[in-house]
């Protein structure tokens, strides 16, 4: 009970026995001097009941209960993990010389899930459709509507190290490379190299990138896989940017092996055993600048590789142009990839049918409905068999829907 209400109560009990005592002494005769002495004392405990209750007042009005607070509930096991994907219709058109027209519609699904072990270490894991082509995630819909197959696409660990703005990846992992304009001289888009990488990107625009690929582990002969080292330097550069930097990749081990992977050289030499004429140790420049004008964001970009153990064959180069203005893109490029410049797994799997051996152009369109949805055609206009072979055209065009989330 509070004091607040003990007093109350004490004061209603004061009330009611002098209520009733006076009419009491009154029966019993008694004087007055004893009535007015007995409502004197009444008086000086009223009096000390009011300052008491006061006082009580005063102090529940500087009284302040304390505040419960919780300790901010730790991150759940959800917060750590990131999910993404995207899903991508084609419709594919091809005009090759000598050869009957042909169309074809091909579907590309894929999905990583990402989580963080701890602030400083992330590991991945991605699954795609299509074949165990190491350049390919597309599935072509035929075959009476057989079930398609879902390879791993992905699979690495990715620590970001004590050294500032340095990290490490190792398993199967995107390409950590430089793809100069977006373009495939060296490296298709889709390959996603097995190995361990290294990346650095300073804040004044210098960058940094090694790895160590396998490429084929054998039992019973020597290895092969790729070492790469590249570098490079962005700076301001009148209203624009420019980003110049040089490559070295070799493929050790390549010469005298036979085909990697499926018996398609894709372009390169080989001897009538079937293996490599040549090795790969290539050396790769490029540049690219970009500025933002009244028409749009312009993109402009050269590249040029040089394949050290080719005896012919062995230079590639490609130019080109992006426009992106507003939701449209347009996009511009020429190449010429000699059938030794580079590796023909490596490389785009779409220009001059695939692998090296090929010139020509590629136009590009785009639109952009939002963020996540997007249309797309490119046009191959190449030759193919340019080096070696009889040369043909080679016409393809592809058509796309992609969706992102």
């Amino acid at each position: 009970m509070s004091i607040n209400i003990m007093v109350k109560t004490f004061r209603v009990a004061l009330t009611i026995v002098f209520v009733s005592v006076v009419p009491m002494h009154a029966l019993a005769a008694s004087s007055d001097e004893e009535v007015a002495v007995l409502k004197a004392q009444v008086a000086e405990l009223s009096e000390r009941l009011a300052q008491l209750e006061s006082r009580q007042t005063v102090r529940q009005a500087t009284y302040a209960e304390p505040k419960v607070t919780s300790a901010p509930a730790a991150p759940g096991w959800a917060d750590k993990f990131k999910f993404k994907g995207d899903f991508r219709y084609r419709h594919e058109a091809f005009d090759v010389e000598d050869q009957r027209e042909r169309h074809r519609q091909r579907i590309r699904a894929r999905a990583e899930l990402t989580a963080a072990v701890n602030e400083d270490i992330t590991v991945g894991l991605a699954v795609a459709t299509g074949s165990d082509d190491p350049l390919s995630a597309n599935q072509t819909l035929d075959d009476a509507n057989s079930s398609k197959n879902l390879a791993l696409d992905q699979a690495y660990v990715k620590w970001r190290t004590p050294v500032e703005n340095l990290s490490l990846s190792a398993g199967k992992f995107k390409n950590p490379f430089k793809l100069v304009g977006g373009n495939g001289l060296v490296w298709d888009s889709d390959l996603r190299p097995e190995g361990v990488a290294l990346d650095y990107v300073a804040a004044n625009g210098v960058f940094a990138r090694g790895g160590g690929f396998w490429i084929d582990e054998s039992g019973g002969d020597d290895d092969s896989f790729l070492v790469g080292l590249q570098g490079g330097l962005s700076f301001d550069v009148a209203d624009g940017q420019l980003l110049t930097g040089a490559s070295y990749f070799n493929v050790v081990d390549a010469r005298g092996e036979s085909v990697f992977f499926d018996d398609n050289s894709r372009g390169n030499l080989v001897n009538p055993d079937g293996t490599y004429v040549s090795g790969f140790e290539m050396l790769e420049a490029f540049a690219e600048y970009r500025q933002t004008l009244d028409i749009g964001d312009l993109t402009l970009f050269a590249d040029y590789v040089h394949n050290l153990e080719a005896d012919d064959f062995e230079t590639g180069y490609a130019f080109g142009a992006r426009l992106k203005q507003n939701k449209w893109q347009w996009g511009y490029t020429y190449q010429d990839l000699e059938a030794d410049a580079v590796l023909g797994i490596l490389t785009n799997s779409n220009f001059g049918g695939g692998g090296t051996d090929a010139e020509g152009h590629i136009l590009t369109m785009g639109y952009a409905l939002s963020k996540q949805i997007a249309f797309k055609s490119t046009l191959f206009l190449n030759d193919s068999n340019i080096n070696v072979g009889s040369e043909r055209e080679y016409r393809r065009l592809q058509l796309d829907i992609s969706f992102k989330y």
